[in-house]
């Protein structure tokens, strides 16, 4: 049987093996430990990112934390996108957030940019965390705190599950551990 690359990735979540990683949990400890009390998540409205959303969310109830705000702006993300998302974090009500984790480093990027804007300090007023560590994450004033994945070895990964599904051939695990780093820079 021939299958194309969309009927594998088509396939139901029990057949089709998930490369993921698993950071809320520490991202929200750290916002914990820095006494941060009004996180906000800012995320892309595709799967992986509300994924990422909802297990931050449970991570801050774990730890006693209030409600997450969370603002999901259209897919895919862009820094204006992550602009608008703190604007309308900053309207609402009970005060802004002290702390945003953003699905992305093109979102924190706007995060950051409408801080600076708006006179809001990073990170003494607002924590900053993006997700992806991109070339320019080093380089932003402050620099983008954020979450490094192994995208080389995620990519392996999932050319492997299909390769091996294509062929009949059961790929092995259908979850895999890669691991991450938290490359703590100065917006967090």
């Amino acid at each position: 049987m021939t299958h194309t690359l969309g009927d594998l990735l088509r396939s139901s979540a029990n057949s089709v093996p998930e490369v993921r990683v698993d950071v809320a949990a520490l991202v929200a400890d750290a916002d914990r430990r820095q006494r941060r009390r009004r996180l906000a998540v800012v995320a892309g409205d595709d799967e992986r990112a509300q994924r990422r959303t909802a297990a931050f969310g449970a991570a801050a109830r774990e730890l006693g934390l209030a409600e997450v705000r969370a603002v999901a702006v259209p897919a895919p993300t862009t820094l204006r996108s992550g602009r608008e998302a703190l604007r309308a974090l900053l309207a609402g009500e009970g005060g802004g957030p002290d702390a945003v984790f953003c699905s992305s480093d093109l979102l924190a990027m706007g995060a950051l940019t409408e801080a600076r804007v708006r006179g809001v300090r990073v990170p003494e007023d607002l924590a900053v965390v993006g997700f992806g560590d991109l070339e320019f994450s080093g380089d932003t004033s402050p620099s983008l705190t954020t979450v490094r994945i192994h995208g080389a070895e995620i990519g392996r990964h999932a050319a492997r599950f299909i390769v091996e599904r294509a062929e009949g051939r059961d790929p092995g695990p259908r979850i895999i551990d890669l691991g991450f780093s938290v490359i703590a820079r100065e917006s967090a």
